[in-house]
């Protein structure tokens, strides 16, 4: 029985904790794992173009070949209806733990549910994603509808010197950093300070870049080493600028209609 293993995600960013998985399941499947990701973006959360993702995962040294688009990376139909021998093929979803836990607020509120259930269809019929037996040997071939999920541990990193385990985590050193901690923070994930990464992160995770100073007196601020509040700073110097226009502009039209006014009285 062949094996398709799915490595299935948004990464945004993608990042070392994700590549130990990717990692690991190489060692365990060998060449049969593919990452799987959309080109869906979504400003904030979701900031990066699928081709962007691959400029990440290629410095990291996933091979190109095992990068897959999809509309959807959970959904079986987008990998059971181009496998070449689904009758001997065992689909995979390699699921972060973090993903699979239930999560609830100090309410008691549910913010995250498991990515996948396993409990059986309201028909009663099995699921069609199962946990992975102990025994592979004992799995379905993906022509049966039945896909299994290989739930594997979050791995932890370091960027900055700090321990990370999201890629939220990373966008917000990422934002919230000066450009030195940029440039060391590309380096601590893809092994040096590629200016192409740089570019991609600063342009989509909103950091002006450092020529793009703002003169406050005799300083030259760069608007990436505090990007809210700079330009907070530079909006309100801007209207500040225009208000002061429209004063001298009032002032020029009043003068003139008092210099009116003192002609027509000097007629009458």
């Amino acid at each position: 029985m062949n094996y398709l293993v799915i490595y299935p995600g948004r990464f945004h960013i993608f990042h070392l904790g994700h590549k130990a998985v990717y990692d690991h399941l190489v060692k365990k499947y060998g060449d049969n794992v593919y990452i799987a990701t959309s080109n869906v973006q979504a400003p904030g959360t979701s900031p990066f173009s699928y081709s962007d993702k691959v400029a990440m995962l290629t410095k990291m040294g996933v091979p190109s070949s095992h990068i897959l688009q999809v509309a959807n990376p959970y959904a079986t139909t987008e990998y059971t209806q181009s496998s070449a021998d689904p009758e001997n093929t065992v689909l995979i979803f390699a699921i972060g733990a973090k993903d699979q836990q239930l999560v609830k607020d100090a309410n008691g509120k549910v913010i995250q549910r498991p990515r996948f259930t396993f409990a059986p269809k309201k028909d009663g019929s099995p699921s069609a994603i199962q946990p992975l037996p102990d025994n592979l040997k004992k799995c379905q071939p993906m022509s049966t509808g039945v896909a299994y999920a290989d739930v594997v541990d979050t791995q932890e990193f370091k960027v900055l010197g700090k321990s990370a385990n999201s890629a939220s985590a990373v966008r917000k050193l990422y934002i919230e950093g000066g450009d030195a901690d940029r440039n060391q923070i590309i380096t601590d994930l893809y092994g040096a300070p590629y200016p192409e990464l740089k570019d991609i992160f600063d342009q989509k995770l909103g950091v002006n870049k450092p020529q793009e100073a703002i003169i406050y007196g005799k300083e030259a601020v760069f608007a990436g080493d505090n990007p809210v509040n700079v330009m907070r700073e530079s909006r309100i110097k801007k209207l500040q600028e225009n208000i002061n226009h429209l004063r001298k502009q009032l002032k020029t039209l009043r003068e003139q209609q008092d210099y009116i006014n003192e002609k027509r009285s000097y007629q009458d």
